[in-house]
């Protein structure tokens, strides 16, 4: 009884201390989202910006997550939004990663951006680190 309860307490902290998204108007699951640091392995000056999952986590062993759930980009000048900057990307997604083609743009070449990945945070047992009684 006292071990569930360390766990319920547990979880009600660890849920205040986190981003919740809930996943549809009817279902009471609350999904975490926990976010990487921010990536910027290229620059637009030759063919685009390629910020691509697979050479980052090449560049970066152990940094993402697996499956990431969602990504966020912005530009490394100002820190706006990819979706706000009026250009076409190639690819956008959690799955790929992020590419604008200099190519695609009507002027100009692709702004530099930086990346980062939403995933599944991951729950501790709260005696996981220093043991229950």
């Amino acid at each position: 009884m006292i071990k569930l309860l360390s766990v319920a307490i547990f979880a009600t902290l660890f849920l205040e201390s986190h981003q919740r998204i809930p996943i549809g108007p009817t279902d009471p699951v609350v999904k975490l989202v926990c976010w990487t640091d921010w990536f910027d392995r290229d620059n637009p000056s030759g063919s685009g910006d390629w910020e691509l999952l697979k050479d980052l986590r090449k560049e970066n062993p152990g940094k993402i997550c697996e499956y990431p759930l969602h990504i966020k980009v912005v530009t490394t000048d100002t820190m706006t939004p990819a979706i706000s900057t009026g250009q076409t990307f190639y690819i956008f997604n959690p799955t790929q990663g992020f590419v604008c083609r200099n190519k695609d743009q009507r002027k100009d070449m692709c702004r530099d951006y930086k990346i980062r990945f939403g995933c599944p945070c991951r729950l501790v047992e709260p005696c996981g680190v220093v043991g229950c009684p």
